[in-house]
């Protein structure tokens, strides 16, 4: 059975800053050196629907994951499907206008995968993501918001 894992944060910045910096997402220069999770490209070229990542999670016991770009909106929305790794599914990322600001929402749908992972997500692996995310989520808000209200004299 498909489980959902949600989270969210209104930025205070317009879409069309918010927008193209989740399309970056485990790229970007904002990512936060704390991160648990690490996104290394596998395909070459730009970025578009069939690029492949391997996700590497600093986590003990824990594969690489391997995933697709399956959707792209290059100024709202990313959809990444999990090819390999401990997850079935997908997660997507996406940016909402706001009248004073967006709302960036992070959705991923999945399945675990293996007997080993389906023990550990939920005692220790969830908690963990979930932790990661905010973390994400906290760079990302951080730095839209000083891109789209630099302090005065810059």
């Amino acid at each position: 059975m498909e489980k959902t894992n949600h989270h969210f944060v209104f930025i205070e910045a317009p879409v069309d800053i918010v927008g193209p910096q989740i399309i970056a997402w485990g790229e970007a220069s904002w990512w936060p050196e704390g991160s648990q999770m690490r996104f290394n490209k596998t395909t070459s070229g730009e970025l578009g629907i069939g690029t492949e990542y391997e996700m590497r999670i600093k986590a003990p016991f824990v594969s690489p994951l391997s995933c697709r770009v399956t959707k792209l909106d290059p100024a709202r929305e990313i959809e990444r499907t999990f090819l390999t790794g401990m997850f079935k599914g997908r997660e997507i990322v996406s940016a909402e206008e706001r009248y004073n600001g967006t709302k960036v929402k992070y959705t991923m749908y999945y399945q675990v995968q293996g007997i080993l992972n389906a023990i550990l997500w939920p005692i220790l692996f969830r908690r963990l993501h979930d932790a990661n995310i905010e973390l994400i989520m906290a760079a990302l808000k951080r730095y839209c918001e000083q891109k789209a209200n630099p302090p005065e004299g810059t």
